[in-house]
């Protein structure tokens, strides 16, 4: 399906939805990943002020990191958030969630080519994602879209109440990114 989403940057007025769909994506992304546990603890207010906190979160801080968010009529589906890392000329995609609903639908598409403009026109050459090995919904999504697994990478770490390997990807051509 390929519907037209309206893709606006997010402000500190959109903390609460983005943070809502944060916590929804999160449960059914992870439901057999994280802990019960940690994802019953999820909170909305917690999450939301991690968004706008100050000198810390992408929505208070702003430029250089990139908040969108997506539309479908005038209900917020998803949001992407991209910034720099420590190289340069690498961005990196520090988050990418639908509502469940609206996975497959083109929001996750179209929310990955604004967040590939927004670093190319800062200056960036290549963006990165890391994502949790077991994400296979996540990966394929990533490789779909020109990305290509960074295996070298792979790490274990500590999230979600549980121990588990992360990996990146890699989009060496922002202009390709599709």
């Amino acid at each position: 399906m390929n519907q037209n989403f309206r893709i606006r940057r997010a402000s500190r007025d959109d903390a609460i939805e983005v943070a809502r769909i944060h916590i929804v994506a999160t449960r059914a992304a992870y439901r057999d990943i994280y802990t019960l546990e940690y994802l019953n603890g999820l909170s909305i207010e917690d999450r939301a002020y991690r968004w706008v906190e100050k000198d810390r979160g992408h929505l208070a801080i702003g430029d250089p990191f990139g908040v969108f968010v997506a539309f479908d009529d005038d209900v917020m589906i998803g949001f992407a958030d991209v910034g720099p890392t420590n190289k340069n000329d690498v961005a990196e995609l520090y988050a990418i969630y639908l509502d469940p609903e609206h996975i497959g639908k083109g929001a996750g598409k179209a929310l990955l080519k604004v967040c590939a403009d927004y670093a190319s026109s800062n200056g960036f050459k290549a963006m990165i994602a890391t994502v949790l090995s077991r994400n296979s919904l996540a990966r394929a999504f990533y490789e779909r879209r020109g990305a290509r697994a960074a295996t070298e990478t792979e790490t274990l770490i500590e999230t979600g109440g549980t121990k588990e390997k992360v990996i990146s990807y890699l989009w060496d051509n922002l202009r390709q990114v599709e």
